[in-house]
């Protein structure tokens, strides 16, 4: 596979995880990760994907 495309890919996998991060505080206050709310982020995280793609 071309570099190219692996490196795309690990920096799309990077800004994601740096989302993830963020989206762990609210209003400064660390929210848990319980599964029913990982679950929930992810599905926001790929219609927010989504919606940026379409």
């Amino acid at each position: 596979m071309n570099n190219l495309v692996l490196t795309k890919k690990r920096i799309k996998k990077v800004e994601r995880l740096h989302a993830a991060q963020l989206t762990t505080f609210k209003k400064g206050v660390f929210t848990s990760y319980k599964p029913s709310v990982f679950e929930e982020r992810q599905n926001q995280a790929r219609n927010e994907v989504a919606a940026k793609v379409s």
